[in-house]
Order: C-alpha cells, then structure tokens, then sequence
C-alpha cells in the first residue's frame, strides 16, 4: 500500500498488505486512521499520522468487506467463509461480538456486503443467499429486536424471544436475496 501526498502525488508511506485488498480503504470520522480488509480475512489498521500500523487481526478466511461506525467506535466485518459478521472495537481491533449468519429458519447465508447507515447508528448487512437484510444498532442502549414472533411491544411487557444485547440483529424480509 503506498500513501501519497496529496498535493504532490509523491509516495511518504509504503507498506504491506494482506492479499487482495477489498472493499475499498474506510477512514475514522478524523481521518487519521484507515482500515483496511482482505479477501483472506484480515482486518488492519494504520495511523496516518504516525505511519504505523497500529493493530491487525484475522476475522474469516473469506471476507467480504468492511465498514466503520458513523462515530468511529466500530468497524463490523462481513465475511463468506465462515458465514459471520464480526464487531470490532474500532480502537484495538478487539472482537467484540461474532454473529452467525442465518435466516429466521436457521439457514446460512454468505455476506454480500456490509454498510454503515450513520443516521440511523446502524449497520446494514445484505445477506447473498437468503432473502433477508439485516439492521445491526451500534447505539449505546439499543431497542430490543424480536426474534419470532411477538405478542406484544409495549414498554416493560416485552412477550415472544427478543434480541436485548448489544449490536441487535434486526431482520428485514425480502422477496429474494
């Protein structure tokens, strides 16, 4: 990867990558870290600052892309192989929650790609083989996502299987994939 100067086009960092870039560089609301994502399933980070690479780590061995959090706390991973999505702590790079994916019936499914709806403080995550798409809350107190079916939504009577933890997966049904 080589970091140019933007006025000369002339290099001022190189470094290596991971196999086969994807996805595009994602930047921190600051700009001064990028993250970078490989088909082998590597995630990194590098300070544009400080020229330094500052973390990396291995989320699948087939990944999809990447995108960071509108407030730059989160980056999600979406991989093919094995069928996750994986939250990292955008500081360190630490996992913070593995989710696998599947339908409502359990059937898996590769990611086709991961966005970040910043107005929303949300994740979008397209699923290929299922007919689902999937909202991700990266809020700080989320609302609970019902799991099946619900009897009732009321505030303190939550009845039915519900998705109460951090980074709720909010399923959206679609006619196909």
């Amino acid at each position: 990867v080589t970091i140019l100067d933007g006025d000369r086009f002339e290099p001022i960092w190189r470094f290596p990558s991971h196999f086969a870039l994807h996805g595009g560089a994602k930047y921190s609301p600051d700009g001064r870290f990028v993250y970078l994502g490989s088909r082998d399933g590597w995630v990194s980070k590098h300070d544009l600052y400080g020229l330094t690479t500052v973390a990396e780590i291995r989320v699948g061995l087939n990944l999809r892309n990447i995108a960071v959090s509108g407030d730059g706390r989160y980056i999600i991973a979406g991989n093919t192989l094995p069928n996750t999505v994986v939250i990292l702590d955008a500081r360190d790079l630490k996992p913070l929650k593995v989710i696998a994916v599947e339908d409502r019936q359990g059937r898996p499914s590769r990611v086709s790609a991961v966005y970040t709806a910043r107005p929303r403080q949300s994740f979008i995550v397209a699923l290929k083989d299922q007919p689902e798409l999937w909202e991700i809350s990266y809020k700080d107190h989320p609302e609970p996502q019902a799991k099946g079916l619900v009897h009732s939504y009321q505030p303190g009577m939550l009845e039915g299987a519900f998705d109460t933890g951090p980074f709720p997966v909010r399923r959206i049904g679609l006619e196909r994939p």
